[in-house]
């Protein structure tokens, strides 16, 4: 038996014209002695060669072809997929024969379609529903890999981009190059696996998962990130965008469970040296895990800031009733906190009066006052349980700062509260079934800012909390 050498030198031969084989031209001989003769040791010399043959079934192979049926016929052997599908121009059809007798293909195995190969969407079209119907009803997808290997090149260009919109892999068989052949030379074949275009380069969806973490939808990004991680060529900054909207997620959920594990592994991000941060934007950051370690150790003043951070985080997204709920809690907790810095160990869920005063007769008095000033009748005693207003009205009767640093003090001011906290009761968040409108949203936002600016300076000696907001205001441009 003839080894691929001597073969090789002997289709040579035939292509020159110096020995026969069959009728027609020599070129024509050439062509026929590649396909009946040379063809099976090259795809056994293209097994070898290539080193990226897949190891799942492929389900469809979709191959591109044009005068010559080798490429198809060698991808098909190298891939043995369970159908094929040949998408070609006119030139095309004369070797559907010869495709079909050497793959000895049933028709159920394999179809074929004519286009004009300039019209991208015909091909598109055609791969798209290639790929529904090759579904066997699974869970999963099928696997099809387009072959851009033949056929012309504008072809290929539409079969790519068909292949970067439906996520599809792609192959072709590589060669060495024969100039007097003009073709390749038999036994250099290999199959190369390309991905698809997108993952291998992950720019549209690391772009797509910047959208989505700049509109504070931290859960999606983080996995569109993850994804892109697996798979860029340079994956640094897709790792570090994962692992921040990560520890972003778990800030806005307030998941102390999960905070502290998430901001171990960022630190350790920090220093992954395929991905730089600006100076402000290093700084910053430093200064949000900080932060966050504080949080995961419940300390009151830390709570306070992140009701106020994630209130108005919500209010820029437009989620009204969230950024309302969390304002809410911004001026509860500023009013609670103030009252236990008056007295500490009191607590609005279960008040010891005793801690506020000497005499608590005489506070009750003055609550009833104030409340009934503002209510319009006189209450039992003092509260139970203190809610928002009930804080209120006790600083209120304590003459604290915090309410005259709020404009609270008098009657018309607390009446003012006392309408915004009726409207925001009625939200779906709260005990009714309305929505907050953005209006109500800037109110509770302005309020909660204002509660939080005067209660910092009363309670760290002047300290304006504006600069701190700054820095723990999630990055967005990283």
């Amino acid at each position: 038996m003839e080894t691929l050498e001597e073969m090789n030198r002997r289709l040579r031969r035939i292509f020159r014209g110096e020995e026969g084989f069959g009728d027609g031209p020599s070129a024509e001989q050439a062509r026929r002695y590649r396909l009946t003769e040379l063809l099976p040791l090259v795809v056994e010399a293209a097994k070898i060669n290539s080193t990226e043959l897949p190891r799942e079934r492929i389900d469809l192979l979709v191959s591109l072809s044009g005068f010559s049926p080798e490429t198809t016929i060698i991808a098909f052997r190298l891939l043995q997929p369970a159908r094929l599908m040949i998408i070609g121009s006119d030139a095309t059809w004369a070797s559907l024969d010869t495709i079909q007798s050497a793959l000895g293909l049933s028709l159920s195995q394999f179809w074929a379609h004519p286009v004009e190969p300039t019209d991208p969407m015909k091909i598109y079209q055609l791969i798209k529903e290639a790929v529904r119907t090759a579904s066997t009803g699974a869970a999963e997808r099928p696997n099809v890999l387009i072959d851009i290997t033949g056929g012309k090149k504008v072809m290929s260009a539409s079969a790519t981009l068909a292949a970067a919109q439906l996520d599809l892999p792609m192959c072709y068989i590589d060669s060495t190059f024969d100039a007097e052949l003009r073709q390749s030379v038999p036994g250099t074949e290999r199959l190369v696996i390309i991905p698809n275009p997108t993952k291998m380069f992950a720019d549209r969806e690391l772009d797509a998962a910047l959208v989505a973490f700049k509109h504070g939808a931290f859960t999606a990004a983080k996995e569109r990130f993850a994804e892109v991680a697996e798979s860029a060529y340079e994956p640094a900054r897709a790792r570090f965008l994962r692992d921040l909207a990560s520890v972003y997620e778990a800030w806005c959920d307030l998941n102390f469970a999960e905070i502290g594990n998430r901001v171990r592994i960022l630190k350790s991000r920090l220093t992954d040296p395929g991905h730089q941060l600006s100076v402000d934007a290093l700084r910053r950051l430093r200064v949000q895990l900080e932060f966050l370690d504080a949080l995961t150790a419940t300390t009151d003043s830390s709570l306070l800031l992140s009701f106020h951070l994630l209130g108005q985080h919500y209010l820029r997204l437009g989620r009204n009733d969230f950024g309302a709920l969390l304002c809410y809690r911004t001026v509860e907790s500023c009013f609670a906190q103030r009252l236990a810095g008056i007295a500490p160990g009191f607590r609005t869920g279960s008040p010891d009066y005793a801690l506020l005063t000497d005499d608590v007769n005489d506070l009750e008095a003055r609550y009833r006052e104030v409340s009934t000033e503002v209510h319009g009748t006189p209450p039992a005693g003092l509260p139970a349980l203190i809610a928002l207003m009930d804080s209120a009205l006790l600083l209120r009767a304590l003459d604290d700062p915090l309410l005259r640093q709020l404009d609270l003090s008098s009657g018309r001011g607390l009446q003012r509260l006392k309408n915004i906290i009726l409207v925001r009761n009625h939200s779906v968040l709260a005990h009714g079934t309305e929505t907050i409108d953005p209006k109500l949203g800037k109110q509770l936002g302005d309020l909660a800012l204002r509660s939080l600016r005067a209660f910092w300076r009363l309670r760290f000696d002047g300290e304006d909390v504006r600069d701190r907001i700054v820095d723990l205001t999630f990055l967005v441009d990283v």
